[in-house]
């Protein structure tokens, strides 16, 4: 793989920025939240461009099991947008190879569903993503056969891994927390190789809060010498936060995680307001401190972050529609919603 030359992507950069005008930003956003129903979401959407399959369209919007349907529908109407702008990025770039890598969670996601159904004895194919390196349809037969050659190298060797640690503990917390290092040290390598310091300046901040939340959630889950050694497996390695500063906020409590992070570029998140500080209000804390490293990275004329940050911001918008569609589902109101909504790319 070759590393990253900016000039190269002059086109690409272009290209990323006239389909921009199609994601979910503020101002859309704002119509999706004050719609009156998941319904007039929907018609909303469509006029931008989402809409369900075909063959799912004209559904009647009642009983339980249309019900499920519309919302399999609408599921796949997210799915399929993120799809497209994959292979957007693909068909734009000079080398397709050095964006791999923002498709690995996605592999990671089919890969621990794969290994979980396997446990329970049923079939994984409505969990798996269809847009990560390896297709779908190939997953459950690799990991059946016991053939990973085709994941990136960290997840490959950790596929056996995380099986023989479930076995032996029984705890499918394990699985996660072996594979998702595994995915974070692969999308590390794979952006120091590309050579774009803004594109691994986001992996490593994306270590970071990741390793923030973990840590909080152990806190408040009151676990003791359990979640400690929990915590040493669950930490991500990579981030510009050494794993002894979160060992030790955990040893000392939840507000020497606060006072901690106030004189890191993370100083945000410790002004989140409350007493406890609601971990929903954190983890939208986190979301958007990442998207505007990314909108900052990927404020150039051209260059590798502008398509790194069009698929950053497909998925937020992905993430800020089902946050739409749920609230509206449960009748939530327009004030509350805001609040829950992530601040969007553009």
């Amino acid at each position: 793989m070759k590393r990253i030359n900016p000039t190269e992507y002059i086109y690409a950069s272009a290209r990323m920025r006239a389909i921009e005008s199609r994601l979910i930003g503020r101002e859309r956003m704002e119509v999706l939240i004050e719609a009156r129903s998941a319904a007039e979401v929907m018609d909303r959407l469509a006029e931008y461009g989402l809409k369900p399959a075909e063959e799912t369209e004209g559904m009647p919007a009642t009983g339980s099991a249309v019900g499920e349907t519309v919302s399999v529908a609408r599921e796949g109407m997210l799915l399929a947008f993120l799809k497209q702008a994959f292979d957007e990025v693909d068909a734009a770039v000079p080398d397709p190879a050095l964006f791999r890598y923002f498709r690995y969670p996605y592999d990671c996601n089919n890969i621990k569903a794969a290994i979980k159904c396997a446990i329970r004895g049923i079939s994984p194919s409505d969990m798996l993503f269809d847009f990560g390196t390896v297709p779908a349809d190939l997953v459950e037969t690799a990991l059946r056969e016991g053939n990973y050659r085709a994941f990136s190298p960290a997840m490959a060797a950790a596929i056996p891994v995380a099986k023989d640690t479930y076995d032996r503990t029984g705890d499918p917390r394990h699985i996660d927390a072996v594979l998702d290092n595994a995915c974070y040290a692969d999308m590390l390598a794979a952006a120091e190789a590309a050579g774009d310091e803004t594109l691994l300046s986001w992996v490593k901040a994306k270590i970071d809060l990741t390793n923030i939340l973990t840590t909080l959630r152990l806190l408040r889950m009151s676990m003791g010498a359990a979640g400690e050694t929990f915590l040493d497996e669950a930490l991500l390695t990579g981030g510009s936060l050494d794993r002894g500063f979160f060992t030790k906020a955990y040893a000392e409590g939840e507000a020497r995680l606060w006072n901690a992070l106030s004189p890191t570029a993370y100083y945000r998140l410790a002004r989140v307001e409350g007493d406890p500080r609601p971990l929903s209000a954190v983890e939208k804390a986190c979301d958007d401190l990442y998207v505007e490293l990314v909108r900052e990275g990927a404020r150039i004329p051209f260059g590798a972050p502008v398509m790194g940050g069009y698929i950053v911001g497909c998925e937020t918008s992905v993430k800020n529609i089902r946050i739409v569609l749920a609230a509206k589902d449960a009748g939530l109101g327009t004030n509350l919603l805001r609040e829950r909504v992530r601040l969007s790319y553009v």
